[in-house]
């Protein structure tokens, strides 16, 4: 609760009131001198006095729209923004983000475009039907130990449904089987529709649901439930509905920034007010709060473009990115790898003549980038996940028995949908038997091009130990003058919904002079907790095998850490630095290190967040309309507890891109000098390995944000 005028509290910030059977406590939530003090930079620290009075203001804000339409909190969605139905009983919502950021010298509201899916509003017998892709009712006639029934179980557990034959609002605990059979009280549920409401059921036999507790059960037919609106579904999205997912959320940056202007200032909704309604919110009006419909402009540049160097940087011509990519075409890799000791496992029913042509293909694109790629040396024809252990292994036996060598690579031919033989190869190739493996879509070696097969080249290239390219500039040439180490860092969490399985702890460290090789590691914790357990010792050997490897210690550690979220900075970032520094004490007390310790800067790196950028004229955009690859803004949004930039570092694809956002949270290596810092995470979003792109984050915190997916320690 909260009061745009100080309440007469007789316990001065404190009062309890006890009204019938509710016990009420009234605290004085927010006083604005601090938030005021900070953004006028008069004060540093985000107290929690600050982030109280920013959490009243987002109530504040978000309230209208949050009582009207179905939401999340921090978002609300509406079908006047925007409806695509996605089947299966689902379909899309667009609507609108909301969050109160503070700034340098003002409040601002951060808003975006937002996509939910929904369940659709719809008889509970046609969602079913939706849900099994079948069109006769009688596929819902389902015994309850059936695969089908689960399905539906699953699905619907948890919905509400409002009812046909009378007023309410019911919650599905459960599904019955041939529930106008189902027996109570000396009836059945047909019998008692029949008698009681004067409805005759049509399909007697079919599911029905089950509501109310465990101890006072009540079946519902199907026919008389209908689902009830404005439900979000919140669970994991099935991979068949993706497409359709990626397709309706992208806007291209005009279309993106129109949208979001009618739901400020426009008449977008069926009673003619705008969706966000920051003029008619009682709630903003009460709190004497006005938000501009204009958006705010900021001044931001491009940063110069590293170059790229492939075969010998001293003898070759640099390639020049446009438009954040390149062309590998007429190039070699910088340190192309050999392939003799390798096999084909084939999951498809493609044909031998088109594998052939599409091998002849990517032997011929190897060849052109510098790597000596022999023939497979054997190739089986599989079934299906449950195979992928024996077929690995009579693979491996049949290589090894032709050339006398250890397996070095297996590629493996799949279905166009096939998570489970993917997974199932990648555990055994990564955890069990320490060799790569290189999976490809049998709609992509259909039509294999020379393009096609040169990116597959580089995934290979790098897989197998080599170098495909160096991106170099004047901030990695300054960082190259003493041996330094790249560290990127994160946590995977479970999926929602998944229970009793770990959070997975991930660490890449670069070992090499251009910070273009890295070594990953990883350690399992808690679930869902965001701090890295094990930090301390996974520093400490990182900086032990970086020794080892270079006969020298770092002179300076850059670590990028990706995950933590503005509350997390002031205590996960600084129990994690402290951390990193034990690591580095205890190193140089173990290994007797003389030199002096090295230099740390520690960065996090946010994806998670709503702030765009739009080109204010076309011609400043890219081919997209997206600001230019290298777009760098450190005045306007900034946050003024910490030194932090937004770096739009890729070319616009699909959509409106989305910058990333660097929080320096210790800096002994560049101090203030924030140009540099700029020009070296933008160098590194050109190193990784498997793109001829600049990618949106560094390569290293790409690597680390991989690495959890695999749960092995291998080479990239």
């Amino acid at each position: 609760m909260y009061s745009s005028r100080e309440l007469p509290l007789s316990g001065r910030d404190s009062q309890n009131v006890r009204v019938r059977r509710f016990f009420f406590i009234f605290r004085l939530l927010a006083n604005y001198s601090g938030l005021q003090a900070f953004i006028d930079g008069k004060q540093t620290k985000q107290t929690a006095q600050v982030l109280t009075a920013i959490n009243v203001l987002q109530l504040i804000i978000r309230q209208a729209p949050n009582l009207k339409y179905p939401n999340n909190t921090r978002a609300f969605f509406t079908k006047d923004a925007g409806i695509q139905t996605l089947g299966g009983g689902l379909e899309l919502w667009r609507g609108y983000f909301q969050s109160v950021r503070p700034t340098i010298g003002k409040i601002l509201v951060n808003i975006d475009v937002s996509t939910a899916v929904m369940f659709k509003q719809d008889s509970f017998q046609a969602a079913a039907l939706a849900v099994l892709k079948q069109r006769d009712v009688r596929a819902l006639d389902l015994r309850a130990e059936s695969p089908q029934f689960r399905q539906l179980k699953s699905f619907f557990k948890g919905v509400s449904v409002t009812l046909v034959h009378r007023q309410g609002l019911k919650k599905i605990r459960g599904l019955v089987a041939n529930a106008g059979n189902f027996q109570f009280e000396n009836t059945t549920v047909k019998d008692y529709f029949k008698k009681a409401w004067g409805r005759q059921l049509l399909h007697p036999t079919i599911i029905g649901i089950q509501v109310g507790s465990k101890d006072r059960d009540e079946v519902i037919p199907a026919e008389m439930c209908n689902i009830a609106p404005d439900q979000r579904f919140t669970r994991k999205l099935p991979p068949e509905f993706s497409p359709l997912m990626v397709k309706f959320s992208s806007k291209s940056p005009q279309d993106r920034l129109a949208l979001i202007s009618a739901g400020i200032s426009n008449s977008i909704t069926a009673d003619q007010r705008s969706a966000l309604d920051y003029q008619n919110s009682p709630f903003l009006q009460d709190a004497g709060i006005t938000v501009s419909p204009e958006p705010i402009s900021v001044t931001g540049r491009i940063l110069p473009t590293p170059r790229i160097h492939y075969g010998n940087p001293a003898s070759s011509r640099p390639v020049q990115p446009r438009n954040g990519s390149w062309n590998v075409i007429d190039q070699t890799f910088h340190e192309p790898k050999s392939l003799s000791s390798w096999g084909i496992l084939n999951y498809t029913r493609v044909s031998d003549q088109t594998i052939n042509r599409f091998i002849n293909t990517l032997l011929n694109a190897c060849k052109k980038l510098g790597m000596n790629v022999s023939p497979p040396a054997a190739s089986q024809s599989c079934s299906g996940a449950s195979s992928v252990v024996n077929d690995m292994r009579s693979l491996k036996h049949a290589v090894g028995n032709k050339i006398g060598r250890d397996m070095e690579l297996v590629l493996a031919i799949l279905p166009t949908s096939s998570a489970d033989i993917y997974h199932a190869i990648k555990s055994f190739g990564d955890v069990i038997a320490g060799f790569p493996t290189q999976c490809v879509r049998e709609n992509k070696i259909e039509r294999a091009n020379d393009q096609y097969c040169a990116n597959l080249g580089m995934k290979i290239n790098a897989k197998l130990g080599g170098v495909n390219s160096l991106p170099r500039s004047g901030a990695l040439e300054k960082l190259m003058s003493a041996p330094f180490m790249v560290i990127g860092a994160d946590v995977g969490h479970p999926a929602p919904g998944m229970i009793n399985q770990p959070s997975v702890a991930s660490l890449v460290y670069s070992y090499d002079r251009y910070a273009v090789r890295y070594e990953a590691m990883m350690s399992v914790q808690h679930p869902r907790q965001e701090k890295i357990d094990e930090l301390r010792k996974l520093v400490y050997r990182a900086i032990a095998e970086f020794g080892e490897r270079n006969r020298a210690a770092p002179v300076r550690i850059l670590f990028f850490r990706d995950g933590l979220s503005e509350g997390e900075y002031a205590l996960t970032g600084k129990e994690e630095i402290e951390d990193i520094t034990g690591a580095i004490d205890d190193i140089w007390r173990d290994k007797n290190v003389k030199g002096a310790k090295p230099e740390l800067t520690f960065i996090v790196v946010g994806k998670r967040h709503h702030v765009r950028f739009f080109p204010k004229n076309k011609n400043d955009g890219d081919r997209s309309g997206n600001c230019p690859a290298g777009f760098v803004a450190d005045n306007g949004v900034g946050n003024p507890a910490v030194r932090d930039f937004y770096l739009q570092s890729h070319g616009g694809l699909l959509g409106t891109s989305r910058p990333s956002h660097y929080i320096t949270l210790r800096d002994d290596i560049y101090k203030h000098n924030t140009d540099d810092l700029q020009e070296l995470a933008f160098t590194l979003c050109h190193a990784y390995a498997r793109a001829t792109r600049s990618v949106s984050i560094p390569a290293p915190v790409y690597y680390a944000d991989a690495s959890p997916r695999y749960h092995a320690h291998h080479a990239y």
